[in-house]
């Protein structure tokens, strides 16, 4: 149930960072509106809605272990296609990487979330529910700090006043 909850964790830091800062890139390295920001990362909901059931027949077929290594290996790509992005990238580059990262992370959601569902005792169901959806909450925070933090490290200084962030009007 740890392992379980400590890959909710990590993945979940993984998607929210991800999909942080590549909402900053659409918008300010591409210069989309939200809508086409919202167009562009379209796939990731929709993967995530698709892959959610077939995670669980996969799950039966599989086992947990072979589905969550899986699907992390299948998050991991989306983050590295994410991350290869330059500013002519264009919406089929954009939607590969969200594409993965909804299909891995929708996957390792409902996977790790069987394990810890699964293996606590009935009189701690209330217990695990609970610490599921504290990985669920954490994992998110994680991964924004992180994405944020390594963004103001290694982006170039673009502000009048020195700082990463571009001056805006």
């Amino acid at each position: 149930v740890g392992a379980a909850l400590g890959i909710l964790v990590a993945a979940s830091a993984a998607m929210f960072g991800a999909l942080f800062v590549g909402t900053y890139f659409l918008q300010d390295v591409l210069g989309l509106d939200p809508l086409d920001c919202a167009l562009r990362a379209l796939p990731l909901a929709v993967m995530m809605v698709v892959s959610a059931p077939l995670a669980a027949v996969v799950l039966r077929r599989q086992g947990p272990r072979r589905t969550i290594t899986a699907a992390m290996t299948v998050l991991a790509a989306g983050i590295l296609a994410l991350s290869r992005l330059d500013a002519a990238s264009g919406p089929v580059a954009t939607g590969t990487g969200f594409f993965l990262v909804g299909a891995g992370f929708g996957t390792v959601m409902v996977a790790a979330t069987a394990v810890v569902v699964r293996h606590a005792p009935v009189a701690d169901a209330g217990v695990a529910g609970g610490l599921q959806q504290t990985a669920m909450n954490v994992g998110p925070t994680v991964g924004i700090a992180a994405a944020t933090t390594l963004m103001t490290a290694l982006a170039p200084r673009t502000g009048t006043d020195g700082s990463p962030w571009p001056d805006t009007a």
